[in-house]
């Protein structure tokens, strides 16, 4: 005797298993993870080819067994569908991609407790780590993933976006999405081609499991989203030199620099006790803060004294008070380099911006101020400076006024000397000029 369901239809193999289920058309959906109306279409064979993503989804919602699967392939007239329905459940391997630890963090007791300790009972527990270059997103993104990881079993996933990377373009969420799976034991020719159908079936993969997912050095939320699981037994961890706005109860942990003691001693430990013995902690205390209390910059200046046996610590710190960003550079790790990246990726007027503000402007100034300079309207001018607030290459000490972090006004200084900027003053009443010019620093002078 024949199988009793061959010839039958895509929507009425998927009716009768579903009935046999014992399921309705709307638990059908909940349990596949796709929308009811999809579910009664597929059913009255509405959809004339069925998307690969959801034939898979449909194939393990059901538990549907091999000739099953096959019969629906053939029902879809698929030639690919009966690979990926036959996808297996769980994945071959368990991903464990967490970079090296490291040793230790200092001052970063309360950002690790926050990354570490949010939770949510409803919706994936996501922390986004955000702040200008250098301040070690990634390190405490990785170090916070090490420690939850005994509670995430079934797998640990690092999928480096590079947001600001020179070496790479910005990942598409596709392509990351792609990683992902095979990461998960999904063969490239089950991926679906389409962007929504890769998100479909990885939601689907980590569905019932417990996955950490550290997502480092992200554009912004378009990059982001597709990547996020739909179930609340998985956490995600995201960085980025740009604000986010994340869905659900997600947290946002805005990374700042380090308090004095802190960075004196990262500076201790990373340039090893031995070379800094008999400092002064003063000389120790004005070191850390020519490197702006960025623990980038704290660590390249470590570095370069480890290279020079014959440099002291006061000898390393009259070198930076002579050209401090042309001395935070060893090796691949510069300051002056991740801050040209976070510039880069501004559109045009932005990083006219940034040059003409960074290099004009007194340590703290306000909206007129910048309005003047960039000669444009006020409001024009907060949306130049939102910009820049929302890239961390400025800050906001107290609402509408502005400053710069130290390095990055001597690298706006210096991208201004490379670049012709021409200043233009607009119109306006002696008395108004005069009274902004008292907090605008050398408008003429060194200007192009």
């Amino acid at each position: 005797m024949g199988d009793p369901d061959a010839g039958l239809s895509f929507g009425a193999l998927l009716r009768g298993w579903r009935k046999r289920a014992l399921l309705t058309q709307e638990q059908l959906a909940e349990r596949a993870g796709l929308n009811v109306r999809t579910v009664r279409r597929l059913e009255n064979d509405g959809l004339g080819q069925p998307r690969t993503a959801s034939i898979v989804l449909l194939a393990r919602a059901l538990a549907l067994d091999r000739g099953e699967r096959a019969l629906l392939a053939a029902a879809t007239r698929a030639p690919s569908a009966p690979a990926a329905a036959a996808a297996p459940g769980p994945p071959a391997t368990v991903p464990r991609q967490l970079p090296a630890d490291v040793a230790a963090l200092e001052g970063r007791g309360r950002e690790l407790a926050i990354v570490a300790g949010h939770r949510s009972a409803t919706t994936v527990p996501v922390v986004s780590i955000t702040g200008m270059a250098g301040t070690g997103k990634t390190a405490l993104a990785v170090h916070a993933a090490h420690r939850l990881a005994p509670q995430y079993p079934d797998g640990q996933l690092f999928v480096d976006l590079h947001g600001h990377d020179r070496a790479a373009a910005p990942v598409e969420p596709g392509a990351a999405l792609a990683r992902v799976l095979g990461a998960f034991g999904v063969p490239g020719e089950q991926v679906p081609a389409r962007l929504d159908d890769r998100a479909a079936l990885y939601r689907s993969v980590l569905a019932g499991r417990r996955v950490l997912i550290v997502l480092d050095d992200a554009t912004g939320e378009q990059q982001v989203q597709p990547l996020l699981p739909g179930c609340p037994d998985c956490r995600v961890i995201v960085t980025s030199r740009r604000g986010l706005v994340c869905p659900g109860d997600a947290r946002d942990l805005s990374l700042d620099v380090l308090p004095v003691a802190d960075a004196v001693a990262l500076f201790v430990r990373m340039a090893g006790r031995e070379r800094v013995a008999g400092t002064p902690p003063v000389v120790l205390a004005e070191t850390v803060r020519r490197c702006g209390l960025l623990p980038l910059a704290i660590r390249v200046a470590a570095a370069r004294l480890r290279a020079h046996p014959s440099w002291d610590v006061r000898h390393l710190l009259g070198r930076l008070a002579a050209d401090r960003l042309a001395e935070l550079r060893a090796g691949r790790h510069s300051v002056a380099a991740a801050l040209d990246l976070s510039y880069e990726r501004l559109p045009a007027d932005h990083r006219r911006a940034y040059r003409l503000l960074g290099s004009c402007v007194r340590a703290e100034f306000g909206l007129d101020v910048a309005a003047v300079l960039l000669d444009t309207t006020a409001a024009r001018a907060g949306g130049l400076l939102a910009r820049l607030l929302d890239a961390h290459l400025l800050q906001e000490p107290a609402p509408g006024r502005y400053r710069f972090h130290g390095l990055v006004r001597e690298h706006a200084t210096e991208l201004r000397r490379r670049t012709w900027v021409p200043l233009t003053w607009v119109a306006r009443s002696a008395e108004s000029n005069i009274a902004l010019f008292h907090d605008i620093a050398g408008i003429y002078s060194g200007v192009e």
